[in-house]
């Protein structure tokens, strides 16, 4: 899902930023805006995208906040739907606006722009306080622990892609995975349709739902 190491030869139209990394040292990510530089990612055979929530002109601060939603064994996909639009209350309700976007794997994403930015360890403090916030409602089936030992038979809710340095899966970013499914964002209204957690695949024509 990432590229560790040195980078392979980078095409001309990829951008290339200096960070200093969390563990020290310099390091090298790249960037785009363009066609072009999305045809050069091709090139340097990337297929999955993971941005940072932040923008390349602040990477110091968080512009977004990330909910991932994902569903342990013999947690059915009804359940996650109902997640998210509780999920959603709760946002609404701390007056944000989030979006919903399939992972093109088992679980959602909850997207939630940031009316300011934050630093990313306070991105990290408010997500994982809303989190626990609505796991405190049904502790039997949600958990905010990434111990494995805990997840079956719950549906944890993933606070953790908020911080520096921590990525989730692009929109329209294709997965790794059999019938390559796309991390695609969908309405409210699909998902209150039940639309499916792999509704889209690079051969399954995407529509906005």
């Amino acid at each position: 899902f990432y590229h560790k190491g040195p980078l392979p030869p980078i095409a001309d139209d990829v951008h290339q930023l200096r960070i200093e990394k969390r563990e020290g040292g310099q390091g090298v990510r790249v960037w785009v805006d363009s066609l072009a530089g999305l045809l050069g990612l091709v090139e340097m055979d990337v297929v999955e995208l993971h941005p940072w929530a932040a923008t390349v002109d602040d990477i110091e601060e968080a512009d977004m906040l990330v909910f991932d939603l994902d569903p342990g064994d013999g947690i059915a996909w009804d359940f996650v739907i109902e997640t998210a639009l509780r999920m959603r209350h709760l946002l609404e309700g701390e007056g944000f606006k989030p979006w919903p976007k399939l992972t093109g794997g088992k679980g959602l994403h909850l997207m939630t722009p940031l009316p300011q930015t934050l630093t990313h360890d306070a991105a990290h403090n408010y997500a994982r306080r809303l989190a626990q916030q609505l796991a405190r409602t049904d502790p039997d089936r949600y958990v905010t622990s990434a111990s494995l030992a805990r997840r079956p038979g719950r549906l944890f809710i993933d606070y953790l892609r908020n911080g520096r340095g921590t990525t989730a899966v692009g929109a329209y970013s294709p997965r790794v995975r059999e019938g390559f499914p796309i991390a695609a964002p969908v309405t409210w209204k699909g998902v209150e349709r039940g639309i499916c957690s792999d509704a889209f695949t690079l051969n399954r024509p995407f529509r906005r739902r």
